[in-house]
């Protein structure tokens, strides 16, 4: 990455470096993937030019989706886009190369998103993909503007290189987010075994039986009662103590 005090840097390694700032601090502080997006796509709405719109379509697994908009209209555009399952977004995340449109109204490659582009006010548009790489969403940025035209090459070539530094950003976002929500429903799961396992002891008090039994019972009482084993367990141990079960104090978050 360029160095910021390097007194040859140009303005366009100055953005980059301070949008990569930007992300990195995201990640750092493990923000949503959701609010990670926005700022990329108002990142790149900026770098483009002024009156330019942005979205941003990221597809994995075989799907794809508006991941995030600097505004109503340009969110407007790629929702058409994706209903139609045809666009230039979706064209060039795969055939992983730019595709500029000059000039919306006289294109005709992609009816349904033409005209929900000019029904906006929108005449001038640009599909910037991502490079794929193993591991990485693949991702485009579909940038609009007002009027007719060719878009400058130094600023999409910017916008391209901030679409693959954005890829890479989003896939550790969520590799970050997935394993907290595992984190979280393995606390979840950890607390429900506690106040089961006191249900159980309960259970094999009461009627002089093994755990395997004692754990038929209360099945079948959450089955009777249509209501989740933890639940029935719960009130079982607060009907017994008079107090509500014992729940998991041992989990610290690491700074």
């Amino acid at each position: 990455m360029t160095d910021p005090g390097d007194p040859g840097a140009t303005g366009a390694d100055l953005w980059r470096a301070d949008a990569l700032g930007e992300l990195h601090g995201m990640l750092a502080a493990t923000v949503q993937v959701d609010a990670l997006l926005q700022v990329i796509v108002l990142r790149a709405a900026a770098v483009a030019g002024p009156d330019v719109s942005a979205a941003i379509t990221v597809r994995q697994g075989g799907r794809s989706a508006v991941a995030a908009a600097s505004d109503a209209a340009a969110a407007a555009c790629d929702h058409a886009e994706q209903a139609a399952q045809a666009g230039p977004c979706l064209e060039a995340a795969r055939i992983e190369r730019l595709i500029t449109v000059p000039d919306v109204a006289a294109d005709d490659r992609w009816p349904v998103w033409r005209d929900a582009t000019l029904a906006v006010g929108f005449g001038t548009a640009a599909a910037v993909p991502a490079r794929s790489v193993e591991g990485n969403p693949d991702l485009a940025i579909n940038l609009y503007r007002p009027g007719t035209g060719e878009w400058q090459a130094d600023a999409l070539a910017g916008v391209q290189r901030f679409a693959e530094d954005a890829a890479r950003a989003v896939a550790v976002a969520a590799h970050v987010e997935a394993q907290t929500q595992v984190n979280t429903d393995l606390k979840r799961a950890m607390a429900s075994r506690t106040v089961i396992d006191q249900a159980l002891g309960v259970i094999m008090a009461q009627n002089r039986c093994g755990p395997e039994e004692a754990f038929r019972i209360l099945r079948s009482a959450s089955q009777h009662r249509n209501q989740k084993m933890r639940d029935v367990a719960a009130d079982l141990v607060a009907g017994v103590s008079g107090s509500a079960p014992h729940a998991v104090q041992e989990f610290r978050e690491r700074r």
